[in-house]
């Protein structure tokens, strides 16, 4: 566990071994592991100021949660304290009802401050409650926070024992006044208002009853279905053949049953699988390549390091450090994005399901991820490859993450986080910038500075050097086609540029065919510029450019052109 240093100044000891607390604290939770080394949740009785006494089990307390905060308060409003729990696992979280047959007596107050001398909430302020059984008072204060992760509700709850009555009740105000209040008797919920010396009677609401909730653990399953709502390339696997349209990968090995089972129902269902148009791509991860092998697919052994990019992969993917088990399997679409990952065996018909959504819509694709339907209250996710190559370093595979980098660059071009991770991976590497690199981050500082006529110039020279960085060529037509200054827009020669691109890439690149639309819709060519971000539309990956791009539809739809 992870000590904090107890100092300012500490040796560089000390602060190593914090960190690596901190290190090894958090793979641990990446590993699936409990954070409270899976113990009960507990729970102690004050014996009078005795001492304590654990009450976990009698109390029904003691769940196998991994419990982290703990609220008390009257839910009920029936004169006990109830309590809330949340928890890192599930149920993420519970409701307690205290149904303890001691009824004793007791009492709530609200207090409210001015807003102006006292805060609303008072918080801060302090309530003594004296009774006819003790001579000492009882004391409760109003927190904005007392407990990890938690907060209780401001009603201040006094437990009073049996008593015969109360003799006084003492508010201490944040600003300094303090006043003896009147009119509050036992077993009843008040309002005290900054001020008055007169409580209110708060009349309890009418709730209907709690009902108990059974606690159904699921156990756990040897089988899991993982969509990507941001598709990610796949590693370069040297035993892979070139992923040209959609294909399953599948991990197995002949000593393994499931392997055997899941294969077998496939093969069984071989018919439909062709008919689908899927391939599937079988890597055999035994040392020995199985002599009887029968199955109507594609086969092939590979590597331990093939297998370690799998693993490495599925990892930052999930962010979960749980090792691939077997058999394991990949749907990618025609790119090489891996769209689904399975865990375990996985049916031909869950397959052939998946495989025909690999062309759906991308809220589609997230919500056919879920086992029930909902509202989603965050955008879609980027694609983001860091977590990916930081798996790679963490294995210490320095140039295995840089290759992941500048794959997923090919494939996403233009993410500023990617290439500063490139170039510092490059950096450590010892491996020099190239002179291509270096003349498009000097262009690309002119653009960012507002100054698009130098920035032009240096496209240009990037391109008249290194003909083949397409990058350069899309900001230098992205800039001539979308300028808000007329002088500076060429509308024909950003058209040419986006044309050569689409050409060099089939057009299948949307970045390049969205391009496009800008560029002819610039030269007035409307009709050829929505047929290219139609295009565009269809092979975005990303929910916020596919939005983006349907906006430029609506502008060309009606004659208008783009102008950043």
């Amino acid at each position: 566990m992870s000590q904090s240093p107890l100092a300012v100044n500490v040796s560089d000891e000390s602060v190593l071994k914090y960190k690596q607390g901190w290190r090894a604290l958090n793979r641990l939770l990446h590993q699936d592991r409990s954070f409270s080394g899976r113990e009960r949740n507990c729970v102690f009785i004050n014996c009078e100021g005795k001492g304590f006494a654990d009450n976990s089990a009698i109390s029904g307390f003691d769940f196998p949660d991994d419990a982290r905060a703990v609220v008390a308060t009257d839910w009920d409003f029936d004169g006990d304290l109830d309590v809330w729990v949340s928890c890192r696992n599930a149920p993420r979280i519970r409701l307690l009802e205290n149904r303890s047959l001691n009824k004793s007596d007791w009492l709530g107050i609200k207090l409210e401050g001015d807003g102006s001398l006292v805060n609303k909430d008072a918080i801060g302020a302090k309530v003594h409650v004296l009774t006819d059984q003790s001579d000492k008072p009882i004391i409760r204060t109003v927190y904005a926070g007392d407990g990890f992760l938690s907060q209780s509700g401001t009603f201040l709850h006094f437990g009073l024992g049996k008593i015969g009555k109360l003799d006084k009740v003492l508010v201490f105000w944040p600003d300094g006044t303090s006043y003896e209040v009147k009119g509050i008797n036992k077993s009843a919920y008040y309002s005290i208002k900054y001020g008055d010396d007169i409580a209110q009677s708060i009349k309890i609401p009418e709730l209907e009853p709690t009902t108990e909730s059974p606690q159904n653990i699921s156990p756990d399953e040897d089988e899991a279905r993982i969509v990507l709502p941001a598709r990610l390339p796949l590693p370069d696997i040297e035993e892979l053949p070139k992923i040209q349209k959609p294909m399953l990968v599948n991990l197995w090995s002949a000593s393994c049953q499931p392997c055997i089972e899941e294969l077998q129902e496939w093969s069984d269902n071989i018919k439909i699988i062709k008919e689908s148009g899927l391939h599937i791509q079988l890597l055999n991860v035994d040392i020995e390549t199985p002599k009887n092998y029968q199955y109507p697919f594609a086969n092939s052994s590979i590597s331990l390091k093939g297998i370690r990019a799998l693993d490495l992969f599925q990892k930052g993917v999930l962010d979960r450090w749980v090792d691939l088990p077997v058999p394991s399997s990949f749907l990618m679409d025609q790119y090489g994005d891996v769209a689904v990952i399975y865990k375990g065996k996985v049916s031909a018909n869950q397959v052939i399901s998946d495989f025909k959504l690999l062309n759906a819509n991308h809220e589609q694709r997230r919500s056919m991820a879920l086992p029930f339907q909902g509202l989603f209250i965050s955008p879609l996710p980027k694609p983001d490859p860091r977590r990916i190559s930081s798996q790679f370093l963490d294995a210490d595979q320095p140039q295995e993450a840089l290759a992941y980098l500048k794959k997923f660059d090919d494939r996403y071009p233009n993410d500023p986080d990617v290439l500063r991770m490139i170039k510092i991976l490059k950096g450590g590497l010892g491996i020099p910038i190239d002179e291509a690199a270096e003349m498009m981050a000097a262009a690309n500082k002119f653009r960012e500075a507002g100054d698009k006529e130098r920035a032009i110039e240096s496209y240009k020279k990037t391109l008249s050097r290194f003909p083949k960085t397409l990058k350069a060529a899309y900001n230098l037509a992205y800039i001539l086609a979308t300028d808000k200054d007329i002088k500076v827009r060429r509308p024909q020669e950003s058209r040419a540029l986006a044309l050569r691109l689409c050409n060099m890439t089939n057009n299948k690149n949307p970045n390049y065919l969205d391009l496009l639309s800008m560029a002819e819709a610039s030269c007035g060519n409307f009709e050829s510029a929505i047929s290219a971000v139609t295009e565009a539309i269809k092979l975005y990956e990303n929910q916020l450019d596919v939005s983006s791009a349907k906006l430029r539809l609506e502008l060309y739809q009606s004659g208008k052109t783009f102008i950043k």
